[in-house]
């Protein structure tokens, strides 16, 4: 009885500390790949002259609450909420409703142009509607705006990532197609 009470207790304990490492693990990997990676070449940057200022960057958005107000009306960011590097691209993951932000969409990507590779930020959320409404989902944000979430599966696949580092960044491309219109698809890591 003893020796079954040891095993039972070992085999929890293995669970409870693989699930930390197996974070760190993936999140040490692709530091270390990003690291390695050559640097890409840096394009010219336009022209300022000193009287006109750069443009701030979009505030992040949040799917509407209200009838009438936009899908994409600000959300506050976290301080010290910076997305990390970018996850390691081993698996296509498919984002849903994309159809609440074209417009989003549409300022990254024309219709007819081969697909437009992008960086997104991964975010806790909620689910907008439908069956799963109101539970937890990963929101997709491009340029600080959301385009979308993913579905309640990969939600929870990749909600530890989220959860647990913060807002996470990855690799995606934007596609156009003529029944759906702009899509997302992205590129995480395979975890379990």
């Amino acid at each position: 009885m003893a020796v079954l009470l040891l095993i039972k207790w070992l085999a929890i304990t293995a669970v409870i500390l693989a699930v930390p490492f197996g974070i760190w693990w993936t999140i040490d990997r692709s530091r270390r790949q990003t690291l390695a990676a050559p640097a890409p070449p840096v394009l010219a940057a336009p022209l300022v002259t000193p009287a006109i200022r750069p443009a701030r960057p979009p505030a992040p958005r949040r799917p509407a609450t209200r009838e009438g107000e936009p899908p994409t009306a600000p959300v506050p960011v976290p301080r010290g909420a910076a997305p990390a590097t970018v996850l390691d691209p081993d698996r296509e993951v498919v984002v849903t409703r994309e159809e609440d932000h074209q417009d989003v969409l549409a300022a990254r990507h024309r219709p007819g142009a081969a697909a437009t590779p992008v960086t997104v930020e991964l975010w806790s959320s909620t689910v907008t509607r439908g069956k799963y409404r109101g539970d937890y989902a990963v929101e997709v944000r491009l340029d600080g705006r959301r385009v979308g979430e993913l579905t309640a599966a990969m939600s929870a696949r990749y909600r530890h990532l989220v959860d647990v580092v913060g807002p996470v960044r990855c690799r995606g491309v934007v596609t156009h197609d003529g029944r759906r219109g702009f899509q997302v698809d992205l590129k995480l890591p395979d975890v379990v």
